[in-house]
C-alpha cells in the first residue's frame, strides 16, 4: 500500500473486518486501518501472510549463514590436508 502511494480510507480495518466475517465472529472494536496494523500479525485479514514473510526472510538469512559456515569449514580443511614441511 505504502509503495503504491494508497493511504487507509476507513477507521476500521477492512481486512481484519473479512476475516472476521468469513469465521463468523462480530466485527465489532476492529483496529484501525493503518500501514503499521496491515503489515502487523496483528491484522487477522494479514496475520498468515505476514507470519509466512517473516519465516520466509529468516528460512533465508539461516540458509546463508549456513552457506558461509560450510565454506569456512571446507577451507580450513583444505588447509590440514597440505604437508607441513
Amino acid at each position: 500500500m505504502a509503495v503504491a502511494g494508497n493511504t487507509p480510507t476507513t477507521n476500521w480495518c477492512r481486512l481484519c473486518r473479512i476475516a472476521q466475517e468469513a469465521r463468523g465472529e462480530s466485527t465489532d472494536g476492529l483496529a484501525a486501518e493503518t500501514h503499521g496494523h496491515i503489515n502487523s500479525a496483528g491484522c487477522k485479514g494479514m496475520a498468515t501472510t505476514v507470519a509466512a514473510a517473516h519465516h520466509s526472510i529468516w528460512r533465508h538469512l539461516y540458509d546463508s549463514m549456513h552457506a558461509t559456515q560450510e565454506q569456512k569449514v571446507s577451507s580450513r580443511l583444505s588447509c590440514l590436508t597440505k604437508k607441513v614441511t
